[in-house]
């Protein structure tokens, strides 16, 4: 488990590092062509080196954030690590699906890009409060978020890059914790079981302490032989 532990980290940290470097780079080779005030990091691959890049950052993410979300279910907390999957599998699809310029109107790929971000941005949010890790960077997440969006609905669409930069730099923040999180959990051995698996545990139980076989049809054969109660329990002195 430890060396599983350790290969999630790794692979997770690899992962972000490389979108994180391939965004940074595109930053740099457009700052001069566009305001990054006003434009939006999917935006970028309209211009020349972002039509390559902008994609392969968006999919490295996605497949860090995939990576942690193995790892959160591994420490049993089923649901978050699904919210860590929305979002990762969310990144992927944005990067399939590009947003068209914001002085044009709005494409069916354009709309897919638009309400996954939104979903995926939301439910990495979500995945921190459901954890009960980072519940501060969570919340502040989510409120980048909303101001990112009111950027969009009450037309300040000047600060709208700036918005989204400060929402990623929070999810990736977000995202690293969690890895972190799955770390601690797994060294210091308080991880949980899922509750998915508390009921299949539950019937396991019941039926190994309270018949004298070990499976119903052994079970059966005994009380064949043996003879059952009046409320069809096995006599165990028989």
């Amino acid at each position: 488990m430890n060396d599983i532990g350790k290969l999630i980290r790794l692979s997770t940290f690899a992962w972000l590092l490389t979108g994180a470097v391939i965004a940074v780079y595109v930053e740099i080779v457009n700052a001069g062509a566009v305001d990054p005030l006003a434009t939006t990091f999917s935006e970028y691959v309209h211009l020349g080196q972002g039509a390559r890049l902008v994609g392969v950052a968006m999919l490295a993410t996605g497949f860090g954030a995939l990576t942690v979300a193995g790892g959160v279910r591994l420490s049993g907390a089923v649901w978050a690590a699904r919210l860590v999957a929305v979002f990762g599998v969310g990144l992927c699809v944005l990067a399939v699906f590009p947003q068209e310029p914001m002085d044009q109107p709005l494409t069916w790929h354009g709309a897919i890009h638009r309400y996954v971000a939104l979903a995926a941005f939301a439910a990495l949010s979500l995945a921190g409060l459901v954890l009960g890790a980072a519940r501060r960077w969570s919340i502040a997440t989510f409120a980048a978020l909303v101001v990112f969006v009111g950027t969009f609905l009450v037309d300040a669409r000047a600060v709208s890059g700036l918005a989204e930069r400060i929402l990623l730099v929070l999810e990736l923040a977000l995202v690293v914790m969690f890895a972190r999180r799955t770390a601690v959990h797994r060294k210091s051995g308080t991880s949980t079981p899922s509750l998915a698996m508390q009921p299949r545990a539950t019937l396991s139980f019941v039926a190994l302490t309270s018949f004298p076989c070990r499976d119903l049809a052994r079970q059966r054969r005994t009380c064949g032989r043996s003879g059952c109660g009046d409320r069809g329990e096995p006599r165990f002195g028989a």
